[in-house]
């Protein structure tokens, strides 16, 4: 039987609107953040990382904590996408992505 207040489903992120709990890791990752850090997330699979990920990145979430999207830069892909995984191709995807977000956004010049 499924349990109704578990919106976690192996395999699948929970949309950002179901997301429950984390709140230790969801606090850190804002701190970190608000200080001029980054945040990389890993952990065995079915953990709940893109559930996780698929939080921090909503625009909703980041209005509620008072953040101006206008200057931040959020990049999401997954390493599986990646073939053969090389770090230097996983470094040259995120410097990709993040050149297209300036690309897009002359306000994260000033």
């Amino acid at each position: 039987m499924i349990n109704p207040k578990n919106p976690f489903t192996v395999g699948k992120p929970v949309p950002p609107e179901r997301f429950v709990g984390r709140k230790y890791e969801i606090n850190s990752t804002f701190a970190q953040i608000a200080n001029g850090g980054h945040v990389a997330i890993w952990g065995s699979p079915g953990m709940g990382k893109s559930s996780l990920l698929e939080y921090l990145k909503s625009p909703e979430v980041w209005h509620k904590r008072g953040f101006d999207l206008s200057q931040v830069v959020i990049v999401y892909f997954s390493c599986l996408d990646i073939e053969p995984f090389l770090p230097s191709e996983f470094w040259l995807k995120i410097l990709n992505l993040i050149a297209e977000k300036f690309q897009k956004n002359a306000a994260l010049y000033s």
